[in-house]
């Protein structure tokens, strides 16, 4: 016997496996136009780190020894944002920042000299810059020593957390970094970050890091509600607008209200019934 329907026209759930939308994302914080002080890794005076730990960064092999510090003047504090908007909307499951703020006093009269703390704010903004919420706000001190003549120091700071945020879709992530700083009495000094760094000193061949928030996400597939979500009572499968040989195949909350039954109507009395005609019987008997 044939089923009651076509078999090419069965609908199907799809299904996915969110392993394979999750994403390490890097957002390198060197892409800003800022002014440069270039030196010599192998003539840094003190190399810190503070919290940091493996993670997947974006990584090269090289023993390169020129690098630069992105300041933004001389004796300028360092204070700066940076805009990312996301593609759609998405669950962040671990967020990593990993910089390099660096110190460089290039000429050197009298005072103390040094990048003391480094303060991490991201937050979640409207297309307008209005702030939805705070999403980060840490400040770690760096444990830098003070320069009282020239030279170049540089600390690496890690922030990081594990506790998931969600990141609307056309909503803007704002990170802004502060340094705190010791500037006093007259010196040629120049704060920031450095786009690229070791973790350790010297010429040989290491690990180049990049100055990186790394963002553990997975889409949160808001925009593809109606396709992307579970059969189940709580969720049951949309058919909004689909029927079926004239059936309607739509579906309903679980928690949507019952319809009202139409009222049992009265019985009719057999009085009431109209005459009925039936054909008159013929006799039976033998002729």
């Amino acid at each position: 016997m044939p089923p009651p329907y076509n078999t090419n026209d069965l609908l199907v759930k799809p299904t996915y496996d969110v392993a394979f939308y999750g994403e390490d994302l890097h957002l390198p914080l060197g892409v800003i136009n800022m002014l440069e002080e270039p030196f010599l890794w192998s003539d840094i005076d003190e190399l810190l780190s503070v919290d940091s730990d493996i993670e997947n960064y974006s990584r090269v092999i090289t023993s390169a020894n020129i690098f630069q510090l992105l300041h933004k003047g001389d004796g300028v504090a360092f204070d700066h944002t940076w805009n990312w908007l996301s593609d759609m909307s998405a669950w962040v499951y671990k967020y990593n920042l990993t910089v390099a703020v660096a110190l460089a006093v290039t000429a050197w009269t009298s005072g103390d000299h040094s990048v003391d703390s480094v303060r991490m704010i991201m937050t979640e903004r409207l297309p307008d810059g209005t702030l939805v919420q705070t999403l980060v706000d840490q400040e770690k001190a760096t444990g830098m020593s003070t320069l009282n003549a020239t030279g170049e120091n540089v600390a690496i700071v890690t922030f990081e957390g594990n506790e998931p945020f969600k990141i609307s879709q056309g909503n803007t992530v704002r990170l802004q970094l502060i340094l705190g700083r010791t500037d006093t009495m007259v010196a040629t000094s120049f704060e920031g970050i450095m786009p690229l760094f070791f973790f350790q000193t010297g010429v040989a061949v290491k690990q180049l890091i990049e100055s990186t928030l790394n963002l553990h996400l997975y889409p949160a597939l808001d925009h593809a509600f109606t396709v992307f979500r579970d059969q189940s009572l709580q969720e049951p499968m949309d058919y909004s607008g689909v029927t079926k040989q004239g059936i309607s195949r739509s579906a309903e909350a679980v928690n949507a209200p019952l319809p009202t039954p139409e009222p049992t109507p009265e019985p009719i009395p057999l009085g009431d019934l109209p005459h009925a005609h039936f054909p008159v019987s013929r006799p039976l008997g033998i002729q």
